[in-house]
């Protein structure tokens, strides 16, 4: 009842469009009044020991390392060493487009940021050659989804801070399911070339593929610093996070990019950023526990278990309602709001909690994706002003593809287990 009581309060906020995290926040505190089996004094303290998590500091220095290696001129560098690349390929600027969000998925580790950097310079650019402006912004869209999978994550930090899972193992979880996905997108555009408008181009030398990898060389390496430092036990992931701020602070003085204005304007962003985050945590974990006092995963885990004994089918189920949350809910309020209802039930089916968790920031990232919020979508729409409702049919194919690659990740184990078990990660 009390349980029921709060997800209606929490419906009809988000309907008068309460922002999330007040959302979450206030159903839970008006339950709590309501029910007065609880002092108030809990609330606070909940909130707060929630927030107290030194993984949870990682989360604004990745935000302002991003931003620093945005700002030093990283784009455009690996948007050219993208086109010599993938360039030649048949489907050419979209293959582009594709390998670009790749290799910024190492820098940004946020859908919105990948479609926001790699947009603003990919979709202008195919629209010039002849592509339909709506397949552009859906190669776009469709490929941003790699930010928050390919390290370092957002969400996987988010994901380790809540759960307790190693951060770093959770980015090298990521990284063959990223790259798997990138790949089936790549082989879309190829077979949809024709239909896209897309041009040929000509192979570059391998001379010139020398040059421009040297230029975007140096924005390469910060996401093999991070990885590689955390796996080496070198440092944690949150001090990884100070490694690539310090790095980014370093490209982009020696790039002459950055000063004492903008450097503070981005850590401004950055802080800002981070306490919208943190404030949706804190509000969440008064939800969540809520939600774990009623008993509410025991419950959802006996009543899956009298549907079905098989846990391929019990995935199946969560993935299901997974894109059907993120297709209302922003990705990270959504990771939120469902890792401490799912947590309990994957350990009672025996799921491995570390592919389990990519698969559920994948199944959230394609409802993100998918009508009728599809931010990232609307996102690109505006870069290339596009009516959203002419997106929806090259959308299709897309998000179809999407699901094959996530159905093959979650039924392939060792396309995200393989490379951690193989780096040791697991000893």
């Amino acid at each position: 009842m009390i349980v029921a009581l709060m997800f209606g309060l929490f419906t009809a906020l988000l309907a008068f469009g309460v922002p999330i995290a007040f959302a979450m926040g206030l159903s839970a505190i008006a339950v709590l009044v309501i029910d007065g089996g609880v002092p108030l004094l809990v609330l606070p303290q909940r909130f707060f020991s929630s927030l107290d998590s030194f993984p949870l500091l990682a989360i604004p220095l990745y935000i302002f390392a991003g931003n620093l290696m945005n700002y030093g001129g990283i784009t455009s560098s690996i948007v050219g060493f993208s086109r010599s690349l993938v360039g030649h390929i048949r489907g050419g600027l979209g293959q582009v487009n594709i390998m670009t969000s790749v290799l910024f998925s190492g820098i940004s580790g946020s859908a919105s940021a990948d479609v926001a950097a790699v947009g603003g310079m990919m979709i202008p650019a195919m629209k010039k050659e002849g592509y339909k402006p709506e397949w552009a912004v859906v190669i776009t869209a469709a490929s941003a989804i790699l930010g928050p999978i390919i390290p370092p994550s957002l969400l996987m930090v988010i994901y380790g801070a809540m759960t307790g899972l190693s951060i770093g193992t959770l980015f090298l979880a990521g990284i063959v399911p990223g790259l798997f996905l990138a790949m089936i997108m790549m082989a879309l555009v190829y077979w949809k070339a024709d239909e896209i408008g897309a041009p040929r181009h000509l192979r570059v030398s391998l001379g010139e593929t020398g040059k421009v990898f040297l230029k975007a060389a140096p924005a390469m390496v910060m996401p093999v610093i991070i990885v590689g430092g955390i796996q080496s036990g070198l440092f944690t992931p949150t001090e990884a996070g100070i490694v690539a701020v310090a790095y980014g602070l370093v490209y982009g003085l020696i790039s002459h990019r950055l000063n004492v204005r903008n450097t503070y304007r981005f850590a401004l962003q950055s802080v800002v950023t981070s306490a919208s985050i943190l404030i949706i945590l804190g509000s969440a974990a008064l939800f969540s526990w809520i939600i774990a006092r009623e008993g509410v995963p025991a419950t959802l885990a006996t009543w899956l278990s009298s549907i079905t004994s098989e846990p391929a089918i019990v995935l199946l189920l969560i993935v299901l309602v997974l894109i059907l949350v993120g297709m209302f809910i922003e990705t990270i309020s959504a990771l939120i709001l469902m890792v401490p209802i799912l947590t309990p039930i994957a350990q009672m089916f025996g799921f491995d909690m570390i592919h389990f968790s990519v698969v559920v920031i994948i199944a959230l990232l394609l409802g993100s994706l998918t009508p009728p919020v599809a931010l990232i979508v609307l996102l690109g729409c505006k870069i290339a002003e596009v009516d959203y409702m002419k997106t929806m049919r090259p959308l299709v194919p897309f998000f179809m593809v999407l699901v094959i690659g996530l159905l093959c990740i979650m039924y392939l184990p060792f396309l995200t287990l393989g490379l951690p078990d193989l780096l040791g990660a697991f000893d």
